[in-house]
């Protein structure tokens, strides 16, 4: 009797605790990750967290030659510097050590030049940290692109609870959307028979639900940077498995970019605009939690209204009007919304957080 199956492509390797930067090398060995010249892809500004990784490697008797190399962006163009050092270099592995932008460009580049990507986050930002997806700036416009899964996730919880706390405030909202995603992806199912993968989904649904149920946002408790950390490292796996962005982005997501288009420079960060707009879109999507989200975003002090943005209901109308735009294709329920619903929806949601 035939047995049916399918096959996904997972991280050999997660680990999520304490004082793991001084252990990647060793961690790395113990599932058989061991390479001659590995390259470190890192941030000026997080160097001396990199340089704990380095040590390690130092000290590691399979490596043969070892460099380390610094961005300052998640630009194209420092993609192409990249590949210039792995052309001189030729490294054998690359291991991104920071933030979103270190990650996003370790993951492009190594996939570009068909190597593998060890990714360690010291900054618990968005979901990207897990996921086969990296956003690279193409002269003044950002783009979400295929990648590879990473060969290994390994997560220092004593770094990143010194990492900015609006970047681990997005990293809440980032997961916190899921919610917002997953409704879109199952109506897009239903309406226009999208492929639906129920593990992605309910993957991505635990995790943010997870993080809702927590109640509390507190970054000095290693306990809650666990909740966050698992949460968007299975936020990322849901992607893997999904073979798409779907089970994390949605409706919420396409207001956020669109938002980006219209003011490229605000100070907030990608994860902080799609929970606040995950309020709009999860109460059009009769979503039944959406007011525990509202008031979530609200007692957590987190961005929770468009007037947190510095945006009036026009402005919002206008982002609205453009969303759709920034991902064409992409069933949500912002299509052919009526602007009565619209109006219900920002009222009702928003007042929630006044």
């Amino acid at each position: 009797m035939p047995i049916f199956c399918s096959s996904v492509t997972l991280p050999i390797q997660v680990r999520i605790e304490e004082k793991l930067l001084d252990l990647v090398s060793k961690l790395m060995c113990e599932s058989n990750l061991l390479f001659a010249r590995p390259l470190i892809v890192t941030m000026g500004n997080i160097s001396h967290l990199a340089e704990r990784v380095r040590a390690g490697f130092e000290n590691s008797p399979t490596v043969k030659r070892l460099h380390t190399e610094l961005i300052e962006s998640n630009a194209y163009p420092e993609v192409e510097r990249i590949e210039g050092v792995i052309d001189e270099f030729k490294p054998d592995v690359l291991i991104g050590v920071g933030g979103g932008r270190v990650i996003d460009v370790s993951k492009f580049t190594a996939a570009r030049r068909m190597l593998p990507v060890v990714s360690v986050p010291t900054s618990l930002s968005n979901d990207g940290i897990s996921s086969p997806v990296a956003v690279i700036r193409f002269r003044k416009e950002s783009r979400s692109v295929g990648v590879n899964v990473p060969a290994a996730v390994l997560i220092d919880l004593e770094a990143d609870r010194s990492a900015p706390k609006q970047n681990l405030k997005s990293g809440v909202g980032d997961l916190l959307s899921n919610i917002s995603a997953t409704n879109d992806w199952i109506s897009s199912y239903r309406k226009t028979h999208e492929h639906y993968d129920t593990v992605a989904a309910l993957l991505s649904r635990k995790s943010a639900f997870e993080m809702l149920d927590s109640k509390r946002v507190n970054f000095d408790d290693i306990s809650f940077l666990q909740i966050l950390a698992e949460g968007l490292v299975l936020s990322g796996i849901a992607m893997g498995i999904a073979g798409t962005s779907r089970p994390c982005s949605g409706s919420e997501h396409l207001l956020s970019h669109a938002y980006d288009e219209l003011y490229p420079d605000s100070p907030s960060l990608h994860g902080e605009q799609v929970a606040m707009f995950s309020v709009f879109t999860s109460y059009l999507q009769e979503e039944h939690s959406w007011s525990a989200l509202a008031d979530f975003l609200k007692r957590n002090e987190l961005i929770s209204t468009p007037k947190d943005l510095g945006i009036d209901f026009d402005t919002f109308l206008k982002v609205l009007e453009l969303a759709p735009s920034t991902r064409p294709g992409r069933h949500t329920i912002l299509d052919g919304v009526s602007e009565g619903k619209v109006k219900k929806a920002y009222s009702k949601a928003y007042s929630r957080s006044k």
